[in-house]
């Protein structure tokens, strides 16, 4: 049976500074704080103290010792708080401090340029004919084209069947296999059309001229119109293990799935490696010179 709700599971890597307690049963300390709150407000406290008392803010005069001892704690009560994943916000400096430079928010993707800012980003080293992916850090990956069954028009029933699969599911998944899911929004694929209007035009015994104008616009609409300004979203599954071991016991659990249920997925189609580049241009080119592209590689 279906749970009514759901909760973000605690991190298999916390330590004693991440267990919450209780200051007491009424008012703001009624809500559980970690440990390492705790102690980052206790040593701040003590830092404000030391520092307004035994070094040069305490020869400052009252004004400026009032001043920097009121900024000093709302600092630390702003730096202490909890963000949603239960980790201070004062782990989020170092990420800001790295990202300040301006050179640390371009990435230059000229052919004479460095790779290294470029491939820190992609951490893709190369993709095989097949579709296998060879990511920097050793792991290995392949993509999927895959296609759910999540819908607002679902009866009750099948709702609590596709909840009680997608549970079932990833508790068979192991750790060592990740699973990414891309949303994207892309020109509607037009191959099969394009490819049957060929085979219909190969097949066309009399050269009519109007029989070749007529399929020469239904290409037209097809490359400039329905592959070109009509988009649709689909839905890409990531699988990375660390070995390529770990990546064969990731495709046999979604191979299963897929064979025994379609509730959680019904189709998932591999991709090779002429099929995974467009996904990735989306993300590393952009959608316009995506469809630039898509329109000359028809024509």
């Amino acid at each position: 049976m279906a749970k009514l709700s759901y909760k973000v599971p605690s991190a298999l890597n916390r330590s004693f500074l991440d267990h919450e307690i209780t200051l007491s049963k009424g008012g703001w300390a009624a809500r559980p704080s970690p440990i390492k709150q705790l102690l980052f407000f206790g040593s701040g406290i003590l830092g404000v103290l030391w520092f307004s008392t035994s070094t040069f803010v305490s020869s400052s005069g009252p004004a400026a010792i009032t001043f920097f001892v009121l900024w000093s704690l709302a600092a630390i009560a702003y730096f202490g708080g909890l963000m949603k994943t239960k980790e201070l916000r004062i782990m989020r400096v170092p990420a800001f401090l790295a990202y300040l430079p301006p050179k640390a928010r371009h990435v230059f993707t000229r052919r004479s340029s460095n790779p290294t800012a470029f491939h820190s980003i992609v951490g893709i080293d190369d993709v095989d004919e097949d579709g296998l992916v060879h990511f920097s850090d050793g792991g290995k990956g392949q993509v999927y084209l895959v296609v759910g069954s999540a819908s607002y028009l679902l009866f009750d029933d099948d709702r609590v069947g596709i909840l009680d699969r997608v549970d079932s599911f990833w508790r068979k998944v192991e750790t060592s296999c990740e699973h990414g899911f891309i949303t994207t929004k892309e020109p509607q694929r037009i191959y099969h059309q394009v490819a049957n209007l060929e085979q219909r035009n190969q097949a066309l015994q009399v050269r009519d001229p109007d029989l070749v104008e007529l399929q020469n616009e239904q290409y037209d609409i097809l490359t400039q119109h329905v592959g070109g300004k009509f988009t649709s979203i689909h839905q890409y599954l990531l699988l990375k293990g660390k070995n390529i071991d770990a990546l064969r016991k990731g495709h046999q659990v979604l191979q299963a799935e897929v064979g025994g249920s379609a509730l959680m997925i019904k189709e998932a189609t591999m991709l090779d490696r002429d099929e995974a580049y467009p996904m990735l241009r989306t993300f590393y080119q952009g959608i316009d010179d995506e469809l630039l592209n898509l329109k000359a590689s028809l024509n």
